[in-house]
């Protein structure tokens, strides 16, 4: 199959249901995903890095203040996107079962708080290639401390600053196909439950992404990312 033919076979569905609650009290008036990183939502930058890799069928999923995410929507992607109401205390795996009907053959699911400058083409071309089932992005995570280890007499052995230990992150951009998860997503309550069930059963492929990353869970990283986004929104 043809990546072009994939993507006309894929709904991408963005999770902004969740309550940000580490992100409050910004939170209290704002869900997460509307939240401005250099002038802009952090969902109209996950919706147009979509769009520019002609991923065209978009489906939002809502929860917590879901009026200011249909609205924002309506008002900046009006006929270009769906957005669905998937409960307020839903768990991830409920929301995407929920979602089912309307979505397309394969599904990419992408979280409503992380930007990637990912090459989406080369990460279907990485799941087609693939004898799995199921495809997660990851990142790198760069350890910023120094790293001490010591003997049990407190006497240090070695120091490393910064060390790259290959710890690498879930940052989203799941590819699945929809019928051969239908059974799946109603039979676990939890979208970590279900994630470790693909990984007992050796079905579950890693896609490494070696570009840029942020995540906004907290003031801390909201700062973070303020500085970092120049330079990431040249390619998103």
């Amino acid at each position: 199959m043809k990546i072009s033919e994939f993507k006309k076979k894929t709904t991408a569905i963005i999770l902004c249901g969740g309550r940000g609650e580490r992100l409050k009290p910004l939170t209290n008036k704002i869900p997460k995903p509307l939240i401005k990183v250099g002038g802009k939502e952090i969902l109209s930058y996950i919706i147009n890095h979509l769009f520019r890799y002609n991923i065209n069928d978009c489906l939002i999923l809502t929860g917590y203040k879901k009026n200011l995410v249909k609205k924002f929507l309506e008002n900046n992607f009006k006929s270009k996107t769906k957005y669905q109401y998937t409960g307020e205390k839903s768990d991830i795996i409920e929301r995407i079962n929920k979602s089912l009907p309307n979505s397309k053959k394969y599904l990419m699911i992408c979280y409503g708080d992380t930007l990637l400058d990912i090459n989406i083409n080369k990460l279907i071309k990485f799941h087609m290639s693939n004898n799995k089932l199921a495809t997660m992005s990851v990142f790198n995570s760069k350890f910023d401390f120094g790293v001490v280890k010591f003997n049990n007499n407190g006497l240090i052995k070695s120091f490393s600053e910064k060390p790259d230990l290959n710890l690498w992150i879930n940052v989203g951009y799941f590819i699945f196909e929809k019928e051969k998860f239908k059974k799946l997503f109603k039979r676990f309550n939890s979208f970590e439950k279900f994630l470790f069930n693909l990984c007992k059963i050796r079905k579950f492929q890693a896609f490494k992404h070696m570009g840029r990353h942020i995540t906004i869970n907290t003031i801390l990283e909201l700062e973070n990312a303020k500085k970092q986004i120049n330079k990431l929104k040249k390619n998103i």
